[in-house]
């Protein structure tokens, strides 16, 4: 690749994108203005929002004990609460006849007096309420005190004390859970009831001789260990890369629209496809133009950001707003560093995202269209780390955008350790995710198909027939993951229909052949037969060398253990719930009733014939297209992975899923997946059978086996001798010369050989 020419399209697409003012807006004083004038707002409503009294209306506090009172002139008793929560707090005492008068002082009609005293004395409160004459109504039994002084038997069926009960209890309060000022009464009354209960209690204590200490018996002394530059950073490590995120991935779309989409509007794109540049130097020097864009963007409002904040947030202590400065805290200069770092990779991959999804564009307003999918895949990733108890691990690094945003937390809380053992996972990830994105938006400027599509009128007629003359030996691409996608919905669907509230085996065995066979295999065989011209070639079937076969199942031997060494990682990292541990012990109290031939049988053989004959025959054929073996591998694989809809099983059955997926690619079809699947499932069952039987290990194989909390697992030595066994066996599989019954499509209404692939 010729760095030159690189540079050359970098600095002619800088100029064209500085010399578009919308563009210049967005990206430069958009930012600078729109800071400012959030904290201009943000100080003006902060003028407004101020603690605002309630006004509680009280019936019979006459009959309250005077030794200890909870009012005093119309004002909750000092001591109860803060000085600042009595003002706030307005009281009103009313005689029982005047708690059925309305705002105006008009009198209310009473309602009927057949009812006894205390319901006409609720009903009239509640009237009262809701015509808005006060917050909250405290109505207060005439008897409390004899009720407060008697003496109950724990055992005695008279009733607690309540304050919720509107006929019975010793203090009723009448409000409006659909008014927050209501609610903000209630609050307020609560907690000044709460704390003179518990002077009330210690006073008969302290009369009765024992120790008030008795109520509260444990004293809490906390002590804070987190330095003060942990807890001021502890809010914006979380609130900064969000915002700093969604800015790169803003700033990186729309100069991609422009580039890519906008250039195809203006008919200069030909020009530049015909020039001596390669596609794959184009899309560097145009990749280099948006991550320039994406990078300034998410700097300059991450400057606007940490200026504004800073002025704002001394202005609000001059205010006197010491508790939101210190539970915010002040913006830290030194996180700006390590958010620089942390975002060139992620600027990097938003930007190769942003190009290959808009080269899909046929014109600028349908590249805008394609925004919205992008964030929701995007935003997810970027959010993840703000949830409660989401912490850097290894099992969180390795998750794109996730573990880059979570490293750089820990670095902007000062947890260097922590950063450093995680770090190598984080570069890893992102430079995988960064390189898989670069090369999707080269093989988006490489096809023909994509950059000189035409604007066209949709007709459902003209389309049907064209799909139909146009029907290949296999899929195309977009059916291919149509057809995945179709998959995914209809097993979200179809497992909340068929899942029944007890297990059993009938159940099991009945819920698996519905979903292997109804919405696993027959999406599939339904656009086979209606989008393809053969179904043998649409799923790749072929047959194979015998050879093949018998090295294919002596690979899935080889390289179980290291898949039961995964999945306890994985179990181990992203932990399971109680519930589906519980349901996971009932499936296999199930299994060991039944034979070992019909668990394999329905639990082994129909979901490799089925996954595999979906996934890397009609779905990996489509995928293979047009030179895209990766995509086949990758793409069908995260299908395959996401089709087991447990987080824990999604992870491991997708890495399996992309070796099934080289053996598919380099044997020519779908046979050889078919036998391996077949042995790794059936090898799954019969250890988790044998794990529930002290005996379940022959004599013969014992030597490879180990007996471990009463059940059994792979030895050591055999583990470490077969996973080195199964790597030399794979790298040799795939080194050889691949398999000549391969159809990856056609040219010329032709099949492609494997020479032509």
């Amino acid at each position: 690749m010729n760095w030159e020419r690189v540079q050359l399209i970098f600095a002619r697409e800088l100029r064209d994108q500085m010399r578009d003012r919308r563009t210049m807006f967005t990206i430069a004083v958009l930012p600078l203005l729109l800071y400012p004038i959030m904290g201009m707002l943000m100080l003006q409503i902060s003028q407004f929002h101020r603690e605002n009294p309630v006004r509680i209306d009280v019936v019979g506090m006459e009959h309250w004990p005077s030794a200890l009172p909870f009012i005093e002139n119309n004002k909750i008793a000092k001591g109860l609460l803060t000085d600042n929560e009595i003002d706030l707090i307005h009281i009103e005492s009313l005689s029982d006849s005047e708690v059925g008068a309305t705002p105006d002082n008009k009198p209310k009609v009473a309602p009927e007096l057949s009812r006894d005293h205390a319901t006409l004395l609720v009903d009239r409160a509640r009237n009262r309420v809701h015509q808005g004459a006060c917050d909250l109504v405290l109505i207060v039994d005439p008897k409390i005190e004899e009720r407060l002084e008697e003496k109950r038997d724990p055992d005695a069926a008279d009733r607690p004390m309540s304050l919720s009960d509107s006929t019975s209890g010793i203090l009723t309060l009448v409000g409006n859970r659909a008014n927050d000022r209501s609610m903000v009464a209630d609050r307020r009354l609560r907690t000044a009831i709460d704390q003179w209960q518990r002077v009330w209690i210690s006073q008969r204590l302290s009369e009765a001789s024992l120790n008030p200490k008795l109520v509260q018996p444990l004293a809490i002394a906390e002590i804070d260990v987190a330095p003060a530059a942990t807890r001021s950073a502890l809010v914006w490590s979380k609130l900064l890369p969000f915002v700093m995120l969604v800015w790169a991935l803003t700033g990186a779309f729309y100069p991609a629209v422009d580039l890519c989409a906008g250039e195809k509007e203006r008919g200069t794109l030909e020009t530049l496809l015909s020039s001596p540049a390669l596609r794959r130097e184009i899309v560097w020097g145009k990749l280099l133009t948006v991550m320039c864009f994406s990078v300034t963007t998410a700097l300059l409002n991450l400057f606007s950001m940490q200026l504004t904040a800073s002025l704002v947030m001394n202005q609000f202590m001059r205010l006197g707003s010491e508790q939101m400065i210190e539970s915010l805290g002040p913006l830290p200069f030194s996180s700006i560093g390590w958010l620089v770092i942390m975002l060139l990779p992620i600027s990097a991959l938003f930007s190769a995202l942003a190009m290959a999804v808009a080269a899909l564009a046929r014109s600028s307003k349908e590249g805008q269209y394609y925004l919205m999918p992008l964030l929701l895949v995007g935003m997810p990733l970027v959010m993840l780390p703000m949830l409660p108890g989401v912490t850097l691990s290894v099992g969180t690094s390795i998750v794109p955008v996730t573990g880059a945003v979570l490293l750089s937390r820990s670095l902007i809380e000062g947890q260097y350790q922590e950063a450093l053992v995680h770090l190598p996972f984080v570069v890893a990830v992102t430079a995988m995710a960064c390189l898989l994105a670069i090369r999707w938006a080269v093989r988006q400027f490489e096809s023909e198909t994509v950059m000189f599509r035409e604007n066209e009128r949709f007709d459902i007629s003209t389309w049907l027939k064209q799909v139909w003359r146009d029907r290949g030996a296999t899929a195309s691409v977009s059916e291919a993951v149509l057809c995945g996608m179709i998959i995914l919905v209809a097993l979200f669907f179809g497992r909340m229909m068929v899942s029944e509230p007890t297990i059993s085996w009938t159940s099991i065995a009945k819920s698996t052949v519905i979903i292997q066979l109804g919405l696993i295999l027959a999406p599939c065989l339904i656009m086979a037969t209606m989008l393809t011209r053969s179904l043998g070639k649409a799923f790749r079937l072929g047959v194979p060398k015998v050879s093949d076969l018998a090295f294919c199942v002596l690979l899935a031997v080889c390289l179980h253990p290291s898949y039961v060494v995964l999945a306890s990682w994985v179990q181990s990292e992203y932990s399971i719930g109680a519930e589906t541990k519980a349901l996971l012990l009932q499936f296999d109290a199930e299994l060991s009733k039944v034979p070992l031939w019909s668990v394999i049988l329905f639990l082994a053989v129909i979901p490799a014939l089925c996954e595999e004959l979906a996934f890397r025959g009609f779905i990996f054929g489509g995928l293979l297209r047009q030179n895209g073996v990766l995509r086949a591998i990758l793409v069908s694989s995260l299908f395959f992975g996401m089709s087991h809809g447990v987080l824990q099983q999604t992870i491991t059955a997708t890495l399996m899923g992309i070796i099934i997926g080289v053996i598919a690619w380099r044997s020519g079809g779908v046979a050889c997946g078919i036998a391996f699947h077949i042995t790794h499932n059936s090898l799954s069952m019969w250890l988790a059978r044998a794990a529930k039987q002290p005996d379940g290990i022959p004599d013969w194989c014992s030597w490879a086996f180990q007996a471990v909390d009463g059940g059994w697992d792979y030895s050591a030595s055999w583990s470490t001798f077969s996973i080195l066994l199964g790597i030399v066996g794979f790298a040799w599989f795939f080194a050889r010369e691949r398999n000549a019954t391969c159809y990856v499509g056609e040219r010329g209404g032709k099949p492609l050989s494997s020479s032509q692939c």
